[in-house]
């Protein structure tokens, strides 16, 4: 995982780190259905449904809080449907 700009996201082949960016293992779980370039993760030891559903309604982070895309711009994510991407 690498931290960018307060999104954790996921090292692939699509997200590479970045010279400043140190790449790290964390146990973490993807709170949002999306694209890995775009999604963020959160820290999270749940290991069954009910840790999960107590985690999400203890959360201070809305399910759009780890969007990468609500961090590049107030727009990116209708820019990206003029791209094409949906």
């Amino acid at each position: 995982m690498i931290d960018r700009n307060g999104s954790l996201l996921a090292v692939s082949e699509f997200v590479t780190p970045r010279e400043n960016e140190n790449p790290s293992k964390q146990t973490v779980r993807f709170r949002t259905i999306g694209d890995a370039t775009c999604t963020g993760a959160v820290q999270s030891n749940a290991s069954d449904l009910d840790e999960v559903i107590a985690e999400v309604a203890a959360s201070r982070v809305t399910e759009r809080g780890s969007r990468a895309d609500d961090r590049r711009s107030e727009a990116a994510m209708e820019d990206r449907k003029k791209q094409g991407y949906f």
